[in-house]
């Protein structure tokens, strides 16, 4: 739906990142009020950028899933686009298990009860976004930018994949410039959550999203580790190519079944890799409880 710039209201500036900023707002829709997040991204001066956004808004309009952050529509501000989306006040995946560690991280414990939950918790996690990535592959949806930042929690405690971040900088120490082999321009991308042949050849596709999946479960069994910390990203690539990978994270609610699910998301051969539509009935075997939400904390 594309919106008239005199139907929003801008409150407040929650995120910032190198396209934008993002808003917690309003739309005004009939005579109601509705929050909503709303991201501003880099002005469209060519006539065919803008066609290629309304095309890819208007697919993105279509999505319905518990499992993918819904859009609501578009706006423009002369040139800038205005991208609007319901508004997660529990923020993201990344703030959840961070301020979660000391229910979600155990070295070591004799209360098999609290593991055993840690562990459930975190897995229906990874299985809420497995499974909207499953729905997006469906529709050959490529995410390119997989990673806990990305995934956001609504009221309920359902997990929405998303592609943006409401309460941090995208843009950060997580992004490295990269050059455009076609256009022969820099952007910014996510090094260390990306495929080894993205990296190489940036190519996106499920088998890429598929690695990213892999580092954003890492993600969440380490409570919000930094991925490959002690390696700079300048030397991520001859890294990944000798066959380095992430550690298994020492949280012993990690277990070897599900490490290995992990794990198998950075083969070397794309092929090798697990479907997205396969890997949740994987993940589903390996639950013992509902994981269609998490319980908040607090």
């Amino acid at each position: 739906m594309l919106f008239q710039k005199s139907q929003l209201e801008l409150t407040k500036v929650v995120g910032q990142g190198e396209s934008g900023l993002v808003y917690r707002g309003y739309v005004v829709m009939n005579t109601n009020k509705v929050l909503v997040a709303i991201k501003t991204g880099k002005a469209l001066l060519a006539v065919t950028d803008k066609e290629r956004l309304l095309k890819e808004v208007s697919l993105m309009l279509t999505f319905s899933h518990p499992n993918v952050m819904p859009l609501i529509g578009l706006s423009f501000d002369e040139d800038t686009p205005l991208i609007i989306m319901p508004f997660m006040s529990n923020g993201t995946v990344l703030s959840y298990v961070r301020e979660s560690r000391k229910s979600l991280y155990f070295l070591e414990s004799s209360d098999n009860i609290q593991v055993e939950a840690a562990r459930n918790t975190c897995l229906g996690i990874c299985h809420q976004i497995s499974k909207g990535m499953a729905y997006l592959a469906n529709f050959k949806f490529v995410h390119r930018d997989l990673a806990a930042r990305n995934c956001m929690i609504d009221e309920n405690g359902i997990i929405k994949v998303a592609d943006f971040g409401l309460t941090e900088d995208m843009y950060n120490s997580n992004y490295y410039r990269q050059e455009k082999r076609q256009a022969g321009t820099e952007e910014r991308v996510p090094l260390k959550w990306m495929a080894l042949e993205s990296i190489e050849t940036h190519v996106f596709d499920e088998s890429t999203d598929m690695w990213s999946f892999g580092v954003t479960c890492w993600e969440v069994f380490t409570c919000g580790g930094v991925p490959y910390a002690g390696v700079p990203v300048t030397t991520l690539l001859s890294e990944l190519r000798s066959g380095h990978r992430l550690d298994r994270p020492s949280n012993i609610a990690c277990s070897d079944d599900i490490w290995s699910v992990v794990t198998s998301c950075w083969s070397a051969s794309p092929r090798e890799r697990p479907k997205f539509a396969t890997l949740v009935n994987t993940l589903t075997d390996l639950l013992d409880s509902d994981s269609n939400y998490i319980k908040l904390l607090g």
